[in-house]
């Protein structure tokens, strides 16, 4: 059946047979017209702008804004290059000295006792860079000038210790602001004896050195980054009971130094980006490759090393070996090929050199090693290390003060 609409259902003034209106349609139809009528507005406009410019000499053309790539960051104080020793003419710094790396013997008597002053002097850490001021310990007297080494502190596990920590103990010192020192091998409380001296005051702590392995102590005067950063760093050994003789026992300290103006102090700047100029062994890059340490082939060798940072890690690596043993931390590993330490970790390992030869270590962090944290071991019969040239350790810049 068909169904006719009635006159109700048929919108007025639509013929008979003919369809509905679609409302749709018409908005889509007025949409349209729209449109176009902007885009003549717009095709109008561009042409005037044309004919506008094309009165004058010139035109003129929006450049689009360049684009940073992520690698192209603005530079940074703590970007900027260490200064050679070309630019530090004039200023007057220690000539270097090998610093030597044989263990200390324990000091005699019922109480090991220790007098551990403040040197703040001008030195070299690199043989190709400018001098820094570094503020460095010396203990009993011994001290290495014209590098930002401390020497190392060595007693038996259960042994007392008499620490008597004098802040420049002479003009000789230089010293001009407070220190401190801290025992990570010490049990005491730190508001008590780690405060700050006063220039040519002292102190004494006394603690009994209960835990063996390889401490750090370090300055704990604020800011603590600039102070270790200046060379406020050493080692104390702490033998543990019942360790084995061997034939020969070192010592190396992996340190940073971050390098300002000649002459001046530590760079705050690129100790807080933790962008080191130099990472060196025993306060001085790569005194070790141009001067080796002699050893013999067989003979069992102990190296005691510390990570004194103060940010870096350290990988220690002998090339051409294995350590027999390593302990880290008071974890023993064997068989092991490198040892993993954070900045203030310490430990030693156990070795021979089987054949004669010459036998680098450096940590094996690369990028950390090229900046002067390597060294050479060099046996009997091995083929002998070039003299240092200019701008090696050893060629001497220095102007004496």
């Amino acid at each position: 059946m068909t169904l006719i609409p009635t006159e109700t259902d048929r919108p007025t003034g639509v013929p008979d047979g003919a369809p509905p209106p679609d409302d749709r349609r018409d908005w889509l139809a007025i949409g349209i017209g729209l449109v176009g009528l902007v885009a003549l507005l717009a095709v109008c406009l561009a042409v005037a702008a044309l004919a506008s410019s094309g009165d004058s000499d010139s035109a003129t053309v929006a450049s689009p804004a360049p684009t940073m790539h992520a690698s192209a960051t603005p530079a940074t104080a703590a970007d900027a290059p260490a200064p050679t020793i070309a630019e530090a003419k004039g200023v007057a710094f220690e000539p270097y000295h090998v610093v030597d790396p044989t263990l200390p013997a324990v000091p005699v008597g019922a109480v090991k006792r220790f007098t551990v002053d403040v040197d703040q002097h001008d030195v070299q850490v690199d043989a190709a860079l400018a001098p820094t001021e570094a503020w460095t310990y010396t203990v009993n007297g011994k001290r290495y000038p014209g590098t930002a080494a401390s020497p190392p502190i060595v007693v038996n596990q259960g042994d007392r210790v008499a620490i008597r920590f004098v802040n420049g103990g002479s003009k000789a010192m230089h010293v001009n602001m407070a220190h401190s020192i801290d025992f990570h091998s010490a049990e005491v409380a730190p508001n008590r004896f780690y405060v700050d001296i006063a220039p040519g005051k002292s102190e004494t702590i006394e603690f009994t050195a209960e835990h063996p392995g390889v401490f750090m102590y370090h300055c704990a005067t604020q800011p603590v980054l600039m102070h270790v950063g200046a060379g406020m760093a050493g080692m104390m050994v702490v033998r543990p009971h019942g360790l084995a003789p061997v034939d020969r026992e070192l010592w190396i300290t992996q340190s940073e130094f971050y390098l300002g103006k000649p002459g001046a102090p530590t760079d705050m700047a690129k100790l807080t980006a933790e962008r080191p100029d130099v990472i060196a062994f025993n306060g001085y890059a790569n005194q070790y490759k141009y001067h080796p340490i002699d050893v013999r082939t067989g003979e069992r060798i102990r190296m005691w090393v510390l990570n004194t940072g103060p940010s870096k890690w350290s990988a220690f690596h002998v090339i051409g070996t294995v350590f027999d043993t390593a302990v880290i931390e008071n974890t023993a590993f064997h068989d092991s090929q490198t040892m993993s330490l954070a900045p203030s970790q310490g430990g030693y390992a156990e070795f021979t050199l089987d054949q004669q030869g010459n036998y680098p270590f450096v940590t094996h962090a690369f990028g950390d090693m090229v900046k002067g944290a390597a060294g050479m071991l060099h046996t009997e019969g091995a083929p002998a290390i070039p003299a240092p040239q200019d701008g090696q350790p050893g060629h001497d810049h220095a102007i004496d003060h």
